[in-house]
């Protein structure tokens, strides 16, 4: 084995050369390991946290994931310094750490103003825009992008350096447009906070006259509802409508997908499904439910930590549980790359944590490894494929 190949790598290179999972997976292999941290004292901390995360980067059932999780990280804080922990958060967030209401008040008064103006305004191929009551698009090049509305939503700061006035009224409406490989946060006026991902679309009031703060959504965020009983703050999908009581949850509500997903991370919510006679579903934090196009009832499950389905907002995609297609689609919005799977659905589901951060092909090797199958590039596409 070319020893010298290992010089510069860090502990994410261990974890992703072939040669060296080989050395560390195979039980005769122990003396070309032993060999190894010998011949590179330098490199035993990275050495050790690569055969640490390898040692339990593997598929597992999901009724283990829990265990699993807190038996490795019993073991990090228990055998590793604190220099090295740190090291070793580093590779888990850059690869994979963990393996293996109740009437029509519920629905919009705008509902049917909101579907009007957003089945005019397609996703803008580059630049995220921002497209005021008059008519005026404000074309945002930054891959991150902020926006913070004035109390009186007539001032916005954008980036925080470029200022924008508008007239206001009451039934003016902003939209913010969001491209696949683009994100944006957005402060409302009334002290909401909206972090929009990658192909998503929010269309919203610069400052909410009424008697209740609405919105639309279609793609996915997280929101920070301030709280104003006096003021409920109402979102919709276009699938089903949510009435917020100053709460904390994520929102996946993709047109192009089948499901709609709500993960409540503190606070309540309750939605009702639209143009149906059913009762409003409440969820309590830590749950998750989920609305099937052509359904009208929500499935609703626990989720052990509702805060990793936010983790997109810090640049890390966390997965327990996921299908590998889905999981690739999410990758394929962020980074705004076409990414198809032709592999069969034998392929178990995952559990991990990647740095979005990353360059693409790292975060694929990732992927690939973790889901035991392989990928091509073919002009500007990545395909997937079973091993």
């Amino acid at each position: 084995m070319n020893l010298g190949k290992f010089k510069f790598h860090s502990a994410e290179d261990f974890i992703l050369d072939e040669d060296f999972r080989k050395v560390v997976r195979e039980p005769y292999s122990s003396g070309r390991l032993k060999k190894i941290m010998e011949n590179l004292p330098e490199k035993q901390d990275e050495i050790n946290i690569a055969i640490e995360v390898l040692n339990g980067l593997h598929v597992e059932k999901f009724q283990e994931h829990a265990k699993r999780k807190q038996e490795t990280w019993r073991n990090i804080v228990r055998t590793q310094k604190s220099r090295v922990l740190s090291i070793h958060l580093r590779v888990a967030a850059s690869l994979v750490l963990i393996i293996g209401i109740g009437s029509a008040a519920l629905y919009f008064s705008k509902v049917q103003k909101f579907d009007n103006v957003l089945s005019t305004v397609e996703l803008p191929s580059k630049n995220a825009s921002l497209i005021l009551a008059d008519g005026k698009t404000i074309s945002i090049s930054s891959t991150q992008s902020t926006l913070k509305y004035s109390k009186d939503g007539a001032g916005i700061v954008v980036n925080d350096t470029s200022g924008i006035a508008q007239p206001v009224s009451g039934n003016g409406l902003n939209q913010m447009i969001v491209p696949y490989g683009k994100r944006s946060y957005i402060t409302l006026s009334e002290g909401s906070k909206v972090w929009l991902n990658s192909g998503s679309k929010l269309i919203f009031s610069p400052i909410f006259k009424g008697k209740t703060r609405e919105v639309f959504l279609e793609g996915e965020a997280l929101f920070d509802i301030a709280k104003n009983p006096e003021k409920p703050f109402f979102v919709n999908t276009g699938m089903f409508s949510m009435k917020v009581y100053g709460t904390r949850f994520n929102l996946q509500a993709y047109k192009q997908d089948d499901d709609y997903n709500v993960v409540l991370i503190e606070g309540s919510v309750s939605m009702k499904v639209n143009d149906r006679h059913v009762k409003e579903v409440f969820l309590a934090p830590n749950q998750k439910a989920s609305l099937t196009k052509g359904q009208e009832l929500f499935e609703i499950t626990n989720v052990e930590n509702a805060e990793i389905y936010s983790t997109w907002v810090d640049g890390y995609l966390t997965f327990t549980n996921e299908e590998v297609g889905v999981l690739l689609k999410r990758v394929s919005r962020y980074y705004n790359v076409q990414i198809d799977s032709e592999f069969s659905d034998s392929v178990a589901k995952i559990y991990g944590k990647l740095d979005l951060k990353d360059d693409l092909e790292r975060v694929l090797d990732g992927i690939a490894f973790i889901s035991k199958t392989k990928y091509k590039k073919i002009g500007d596409k990545y395909v997937f494929l079973s091993n």
